[in-house]
């Protein structure tokens, strides 16, 4: 299914919030310094509209600019909650993201014509990185569609149910952390800002994984 038939199938059913359209001729729409274009299915869903959001918020899509779902550049700015997580980060261009704060991402590298259209789920936890569709048009298709209609993950429903729509700057968030030894019980788990949020998870990884390896 094409980029244009996916977004207006879940907009007939009134699955997905849109934006104005993006001016995707800007220098805001490249992907950060090397310059490298988003592939053009991505582009053209941003044509469309400014990103997504769906599920009530708890799945985004972000876009370029002020009057988008995010700011793509902002959000991949190195000095804002990328520079928490002490290089676990780099590498990456982060596109979306659920409302636990698992992000969806582009791998980078400094040659803009070798641009590999993959689309990866970091976890939030440690940004640990799974490759979960071949190109956007399929993470559309396969990861937003789906979990706009009926999310894999009961603890998202559950949430959803407990804290009602999120507005796609809030994140959802256990305190203590899970990597800390907190509970997944959603009686722990509290609304924060994304760059608050994702700036507490990356100081939470490193102060777990600066701690030395259990020994016999």
């Amino acid at each position: 299914m094409s980029v244009d038939g996916c977004l207006s199938a879940l907009l007939t059913r009134g699955l997905v919030r849109t934006r104005p359209a993006a001016d995707m001729l800007a220098p805001s729409s490249l992907l950060s310094g090397s310059g490298a274009p988003l592939p053009l299915d991505h582009a053209r869903l941003l044509s469309l509209s400014n990103g997504v959001d769906a599920y009530g918020g708890y799945f985004r899509v972000f876009g370029v600019g002020p009057w988008s779902v995010r700011d793509m550049r902002r959000w991949n700015a190195p000095d804002g909650w990328r520079r928490a997580w002490g290089g676990r980060a780099d590498g990456w261009w982060f596109i979306g993201e659920t409302a636990w704060g698992d992000q969806y991402a582009y791998a980078t590298g400094d040659d803009p014509l070798q641009f590999d259209a993959t689309v990866y789920r970091l976890d939030a936890c440690r940004l640990e990185a799974e490759p979960i569709a071949a190109c956007f048009a399929d993470f559309l298709r396969d990861e937003l569609a789906r979990n706009a209609t009926a999310p894999r993950d009961e603890t998202t429903v559950a949430a959803r149910r407990r804290f009602g729509d999120l507005e796609p700057s809030v994140q959802l968030a256990y305190v203590p952390s899970l990597l800390a030894g907190g509970d997944e019980d959603l009686a722990h788990v509290v609304e924060l800002g994304a760059r608050e949020a994702m700036t507490l998870a990356g100081d939470s990884y490193r102060a777990v994984a600066a701690v030395p390896a259990a020994t016999a």
